[in-house]
């Protein structure tokens, strides 16, 4: 497949750095509504808060109107693979992308020559599916974003098993590390995992995050002994409604089974409701072999988005 010719007034491939953080959410949120129909601001996020990152590599081409395509290649560590995007302002040749997708690919090869890129595509993106799979992207897996809507009602909390407490994290290192250990431990497992992760880099990634508040996480303790944690924060979405969203729910092994998962999470709903949240959001993938899906439907949420994940193999030099 040929790549149509650039536009007039497009410009050239130029690195991006932290300042065209907006620009990119803004054209972000621009292909979201074109896309799904409402702005994404969990991807918003990401992007200010990656932009702040050295591992975050940005590339942009702009026109009369300021960016027009942008990519990124996610060059953190604790993966198998770095994350990538491309993004095209609607109406344009997705082509344009081209150029910024090779970019992307090449940075993740000078970090690590080694490792894949994924990329992710909302389901309702087929065009954009389309031009990832001719780039030779093939899809390895289903993500979904799972939400729950609330009436003027509170969520009900329901009484702990046998030994286990639930009590607010503490935002002091001791504890901090120590939630670290559970999430990192309890996630050993998942797809994609790796043992490079760090506290330090952990800690950097969620302080960097526009909705974190450690008023909203909470620690599980099973006999007077951390097993389990739940990290909310809350999303604003320009020109509507704000929401709430678990970024992160783990249970170590010896602990599951227990009612802990449904604890914490009806826990965090109960306190997004009483703050004026009627909707909280969590991302899960679809595979999970924890039964993290069958948990999240036995508390009411349900599937609201789906994000298939394209795989493209590490560039050879």
């Amino acid at each position: 497949m040929s790549a149509e010719p650039a536009p007039p007034g497009v410009g050239v491939v130029r690195r991006l750095t932290a300042a065209d953080a907006p620009a990119m959410a803004d054209l972000a949120t621009i292909c979201e509504i074109a896309e799904t129909g409402e702005p994404d601001p969990e991807i918003v996020d990401w992007i200010n808060a990656g932009a702040k990152r050295e591992q975050f590599h940005a590339f942009g081409i702009d026109d009369t109107d300021g960016l027009v395509a942008f990519s990124y290649a996610d060059c953190e560590t604790g993966h198998i693979a770095f994350e990538a995007e491309v993004r095209v302002r609607p109406g344009q040749p997705l082509d344009l992308g081209l150029p910024l997708l090779q970019a992307a690919r090449e940075a993740a090869r000078s970090v690590d020559p080694a490792k894949p890129v994924h990329m992710f595509a909302n389901e309702s993106a087929e065009a954009y599916r389309r031009w990832l799979q001719d780039r030779g992207a093939v899809e390895i897996r289903r993500f979904w974003r799972m939400a729950i809507e609330f009436d003027d009602t509170s969520p009900s909390v329901p009484e702990p098993a046998n030994g286990v407490t639930v009590r607010l994290a503490r935002d002091e290192e001791a504890d901090l590390r120590t939630i670290f250990q559970i999430t990192d431990t309890s996630f050993a497992d998942h797809f994609g995992h790796t043992d490079e992760r760090t506290y330090e880099k952990w800690i950097e990634n969620w302080r960097a995050r526009r909705g974190i508040d450690p008023s909203l996480w909470w620690v599980a303790e099973l006999d007077g002994q951390p097993v389990a944690v739940l990290l909310g924060m809350t999303f604003d979405v320009e020109g509507g409604d704000t929401y709430g969203h678990v970024g992160t729910l783990g249970t170590l092994k010896e602990a599951r089974g227990k009612g802990i998962g449904t604890l914490l999470l009806r826990t965090a709903f109960a306190e997004f409701h009483r703050r004026g949240y009627r909707r909280v959001t969590l991302g899960v993938d679809s595979e999970n072999t924890t039964n993290a899906v069958k948990l999240y439907e036995s508390v009411g949420m349900h599937p609201a988005a789906v994000w298939p994940l394209y795989e493209l193999p590490p560039l050879v030099s």
